[in-house]
Formats: C-alpha cells, structure tokens, sequence
C-alpha cells in the first residue's frame, strides 16, 4: 500500500516551517480545502505548487505545475488551481493550452530555414563568437560552402542523406580534410540547433565513419612532414622576398605558433623585452605560451619593422589592409615555388621545428610546453609550472642549430643528435641527495 495522504491547510508560513523528510528525493503536502492543490518538495531545495486531477480513461494522476513557491504566493496559487478545476470539470486537460504553445514554437523553429541561421552575424555564429570559439571562421566556411545546395530548406527538413551527399561530394574533389570538417562542425551544429530548440533531434547522431581497410591506410599518405635541413636553408632565404609574410613564416619556423597567432601579435601588448608571448584567448588550446627573443626572433622582428603601417599595430600586417594576414594558400604557394622545394604546409613549420628540438635532445613534453600544446594525463591538470628555463634552452638550441643552417649569427654551441634531456644531470643530482637523506636516517 501506498503511504498516507496527510491533508493540512496550506498557507505561505506552513511551507516556510515544513522541513523535507529525511531519505525522500520529494514530497508531496496536500491542501485540506481545494482538492487537487498541492506543493511539490524535492531534495534539492525546490518548492512548487501543482494541481493534481484525473482524466477519464486514462491511468494515474496528472500533475499541472502552478509556479514556483515564494514568488508564486499561496493567494496566486489558490487562485490558478481554481481556474484548472473549472477546466477539469469541463472536459479539458489543464495542460493542452501549454502543450499547443510548445508544439506551435517548435513548429515555427523548425520552418527556420539554414541560411538563416548561419548566415552573417546570425544565431549560430552570434553563438559562437559569444562563447570565444577560436576557430569559428573555418567552422562558418565549412557550413556555409558545403551546404550551400540546401540553404532554402527549413532546419526541420535537412536529413543525413542530404549532408553525407554534400560530404561525399566534397571528398571526391580530393579534399579529404575538408569533407572531414564538413561533417564535424555540421555535426556540431547540429547539436546547436537541438538545444536551441531548432530541431527534436541530430540527424547525424549516431554516424560513425566506415573503418578504413588496409589498402586505404596503406595509400594513405602520413598527414604533415618535417622540412628537411636543405628545405629550411631555401625556405628561410626565400621568406627574405616576401614581405611581411615572409617574416611570419620565419617566425612560425622559430616559434612553432600555429599560422593564424602570429597574425594578431601585436608591438605594444605582446613584444616583451626578452619573449614575444602569445595570449591564451587567441590560442587553439587555451594555453598562452612564449618566444623568447634569441638573435634570430630579433632579426625577423627588426625586419618586420620594414612593413610597419601607421594605422595598425599589427607586427605582421597585411600589405593591403593593414589588419591581419589572410590568404595563406595562395602566399604559401608562393613561397613554395619561391624556395624551390616540395610542398608544404605553414603547419609543417610548426612540425620542423618540434623535430629540431627533438635532434637536439628534448623530449616531447618541453616540445609540446615550447609550441603551446596541452600536456599529457593528469600534469594538465596538477602541473602548473610554465617550466620557462628549460623551454628558453629549447629554443635557444633549435635556434642556433637553424642559425648555422641559413649562415646568421650564432649565439651559442649547437647541440646536435644528444638524446638525453639538459636538465637530467640535476635530477641525478637531487636523487643522489635524497638518498644521502634516507641512508643518513636509516642508520
């Protein structure tokens, strides 16, 4: 049997006396005088009125909820449970009224067509600029260039079938990458738009790519590659002719950034007296991280002074706006054919560099600090030590080993093929000590 319905007259200083029982996740305490009134309890705090009534030929009771108590005082509560009585008696459900209204809303949402809401400064990119997404350009890109056969459809009626076709046809331009971002930021828009209330549900949940065969990972050429000495001399040399660009893609071979950080540093807010730092807002990962500011960074700065524009701040501006850099596929082509050499990516400098650190004895986890990655396991989350020294050794050896590539001045002794970490001689050194310490207390 069911526990006992315990009837008391419910008044605003009752329900402020009235405790919750112990062990219940909510209770329910009934009104003596109108039938059907009652306050909802729950473990968590929150106080509500309902109505609680019976539909002919249906099974169990049905709750309509009144308002949350104190704002929804006992007089306001009275007084809507009235009106659901009065509706009961008539044959009407007290909550078809609420039920139509969200039926209606959601029916217009769904008439909302996709272009509307990834158009310019619409809700999708006004949501996530608001949330500081860092690479909400590419993601609008993507959308707006691979969906564009479908912008007239209502969100409602945009099935799998339709983005997979787009995404295929994508793919089968060779653009492998692309198809893949296609479907990961439509995917994520996806989810958007169910929590907005655009749609009930993510047509592409679920989805899962078909695993690759073997004769797929085979013919699958490795994603990036590492410029070879011979490539950075003539890469280095070839950046010399080419501007402001130029010196970002030195900067991005002795830095490690990705291509689009260096675009927003600027002289007074990020060029500091010993490191050019880059801000955690604008960072892929969230992580702020720094240069220091060898022989060869002074020297791609004091030639980015060339190209300074009296109406930006900007170290590497673009030639013809003065704002930031943009266009890097066609600038990088033509540093390609400038330098002479097999093609690459402005990401691969970033991966040049991390293999020059490794040649010179770093291991990966001072690489990933250097380039602003996030740290493995559980250091990311206990390890809080910018660890600056041992990353300022770093640079300063994969500098002076590029220094004596491309003929600049060098600043020190290149460290070459030294597969041991610089700093292992002073842990040796604490180890040794502590065991000193031990012994010394064991005896």
């Amino acid at each position: 049997m069911g526990e006992p319905i315990n009837y008391l007259t419910l008044t605003d200083t009752v329900i402020r006396d009235t405790t919750m029982p112990p062990g219940k996740a909510q209770h329910y305490l009934h009104d003596d005088k109108l039938p059907g009134l009652a306050l909802r309890m729950r473990a968590t705090g929150g106080r509500t009125w309902v109505y609680l009534f019976t539909k002919p030929r249906v099974r169990g009771t049905q709750r309509k909820t009144l308002g949350a108590w104190p704002r929804f005082n006992e007089r306001a509560a009275r007084k809507a449970a009235a009106i659901a009585a009065s509706e009961v008696v008539t044959g009407v459900d007290p909550n078809d009224a609420k039920r139509e209204a969200k039926r209606r809303q959601l029916a217009e949402m769904q008439r909302t067509t996709l272009v509307a809401l990834i158009s310019e400064d619409g809700p999708y990119q006004t949501s996530l600029t608001g949330r500081q997404v860092v690479n909400w350009r590419p993601a609008m890109s993507a959308l707006r260039r691979g969906l564009k056969d479908h912008f007239d459809l209502a969100i409602g009626e945009l099935t799998r079938r339709q983005i997979m076709a787009a995404v295929d046809k994508t793919a089968k331009t060779g653009k492998r990458g692309a198809a893949r971002d296609l479907r990961k930021h439509t995917h994520t828009f996806l989810e958007w738009c169910v929590g907005e209330g655009y749609v009930e549900h993510n047509v592409l949940a679920g989805y899962r790519a078909p695993k690759e065969t073997r004769a797929q990972r085979v013919g699958r050429r490795t994603k990036g590659r590492a410029l070879m000495d011979e490539e950075i001399i003539k890469v280095w040399h070839a950046s010399g002719k080419l501007g402001a660009f130029g010196q970002l893609a030195r900067m991005c071979l002795l830095g490690g950034p990705r291509r689009s950080e260096p675009t927003i540093i600027e002289w007074r807010k990020h060029i500091m007296d010993d490191r050019i730092t880059f801000d955690a807002a604008w960072t892929k990962m969230g992580l702020h991280h720094d240069v220091p500011r060898t022989h060869l960074v002074d020297e791609v700065l004091t030639a980015a002074k060339h190209f300074q524009r009296a109406t930006s701040d900007y170290v590497f501006p673009s030639p013809k706006t003065g704002g930031q850099l943009s266009g890097f596929t066609k600038m990088v082509n033509r540093l390609v054919k400038e330098a002479g050499v097999a093609r690459f990516t402005m990401h691969d400098l970033r991966r040049s560099l991390r293999t020059v650190m490794s040649r010179c004895g770093y291991d990966n986890e001072i690489q990933r600090l250097c380039v602003g990655q996030k740290p493995r396991g559980i250091d990311q989350v206990y390890n809080h030590d910018e660890q600056w020294i041992i990353r300022k050794m770093a640079f300063e050896a994969a500098h002076d080993y590029i220094a004596q590539l491309v003929g600049a001045q060098r600043v020190g002794g290149v460290v070459r093929l030294q597969r041991t970490n610089p700093l292992d001689p002073i842990k040796a050194e604490l180890l040794g000590r502590l065991r000193e310490h031990y012994a010394a207390e064991a005896s």
